[in-house]
């Protein structure tokens, strides 16, 4: 039998109790739907949740669980799945003899212990990636059943999995809910889904401190830093992917993301692992702020913007017609950027060319590779198209310095394009 303190509190027809439970307790004792004997055979309509996704359980959230000394999870809901007639919650307030303050009094009526007989069956509601994930962290690889695997093999990151019994004592917090009433149930774990709204990329990029460009992104536009607003208008939009035609602003905070990525693409980072290298960290920001400190003082048209912006005027005739106004553009010239690098070519170099590029969205050379060629036309933001269109500008810019396969990939990008086995390579600009 397991004792546990709890508070119970009731929501619409539902009652439920809030408790906590050592991790190593709690991995004992609640287990994964997919896990249930009778699992296999349940009709869509009986199966209360989806099968969890493994790969990311041991990829994404075993290293965080493990590594981030400042880990944190959200309550798991607990489905009381059957022996919910053998529970027992006793208020604190039977073994208070003595008056009380009446303040005290109401509040121990929902406070007290629920008594687990043993026999019931605990499965995990809402949260079976975390548990699993939890479960996983403190057994290793052995924690790994025939039911979470299905028709699939172990894979080498699933092998790696050590145990780390120094977790077992975690607290976890936990919401127990009667699970009787399938219908119920399934509907419960709809909602709590539904309704659970997810950050969007942006926001996760303002807020992630254990992604290096995330923290990349978020330094240039720092005070004092390369895109710093000017006056009161911002150059980058850190709440949305886009840009209105309306809008003041240069680039999102999603293509700076992309953009960090892409210039630091041979350095083995990922956005899981934090590298411990603080002058790599460095030199790759500064290669950030030299990408956009080339651009904005090298091209004619980020010069045009930014002195409409120190003025406060509006820059949507900029924007109308020209592909520098857009982020995905900008994520594009990443890989030009890279491509220099490899090449052994300054980038300050490669700006002047692009500066003789012509960029309007009119311009036929980037249908279906950057732009949409309909009547209203719009960017092609797909991350194959920015990278083929990246090869693309970088061909025109130092064609002279590829060699025959990458001149071959330029030449496909083309005739893909124009859907045209004839169409022949943009001129070289000197």
């Amino acid at each position: 039998m397991k004792t546990i303190w709890a508070q119970k509190a009731r929501i619409g027809s539902t009652d439920y109790y809030i408790a906590k439970m050592e991790l190593e307790e709690l991995v004992n004792s609640v287990g994964l739907a997919i896990e249930l004997p009778e699992w296999k055979d349940m009709t869509p309509d009986e199966k209360m949740q989806r099968e969890p996704d493994l790969n990311r359980v041991v990829n994404e959230i075993c290293p965080y669980f493990i590594e981030d000394p400042d880990r944190f999870f959200g309550s798991l809901i607990i489905d009381i799945y059957s022996g919910y007639e053998n529970m027992r919650f006793d208020p604190i307030s039977k073994y208070v003899k003595d008056d009380v303050n009446f303040t005290y009094e109401v509040a121990m009526e929902d406070a007290g212990f629920l008594a687990l007989p043993g026999k019931e069956r605990l499965i995990a509601l809402d949260g079976q990636h975390r548990l699993l994930a939890m479960k996983l962290c403190l057994k290793g690889n052995s924690a790994i059943s025939a039911a979470m695997l299905g028709n699939k093999k172990m894979t080498p990151q699933m092998m790696a999995l050590e145990p780390h019994p120094e977790l077992a004592d975690e607290e976890i917090s936990v919401i127990f809910v009667e699970g009787k009433d399938a219908l119920k149930i399934r509907k419960i774990f709809n909602k709590v889904n539904k309704y659970a709204r997810q950050t969007g990329r942006g926001q996760n990029i303002i807020t992630a401190d254990d992604d290096i460009f995330a923290i990349i992104s978020r330094r240039l536009f720092s005070k004092g830093q390369i895109l710093e607003k000017i006056g009161k208008n911002e150059l980058v939009n850190w709440s949305s992917n886009t840009l209105s035609q309306r809008s003041k602003q240069l680039t999102t905070v999603s293509a700076l993301y992309t953009i960090a990525e892409t210039l630091a693409k041979d350095r083995g980072w990922t956005s899981k692992t934090m590298p411990d290298n603080e002058d790599e960290i460095n030199e790759v920001y500064e290669e950030n702020v030299e990408f956009w400190k080339a651009l904005l003082e090298g091209m004619d048209m980020y010069k045009k913007y930014l002195e409409l912006t120190k003025e406060d005027k509006p820059v949507s005739q900029l924007r109308d017609d020209n592909l520098l106004m857009k982020p995905v553009t900008h994520m594009a010239l990443a890989h030009v950027a890279y491509y220099a690098k490899q090449k052994g070519i300054g980038w300050s170099t490669v700006v002047d060319k692009l500066n003789k590029v012509k960029w309007s969205m009119d311009n036929s050379l980037w249908f279906n590779i950057l732009v949409v060629p309909a009547k209203k036309k719009k960017v092609i933001t797909g991350k194959e198209s920015i990278k083929a269109a990246g090869l693309v500008i970088s061909y025109m810019v130092m064609g002279e310095r590829m060699n025959e396969d990458e001149v071959a990939d330029v030449r496909e990008i083309i005739r893909n394009a124009t859907n045209d086995e004839k169409d022949e390579l943009p001129p070289i600009i000197d």
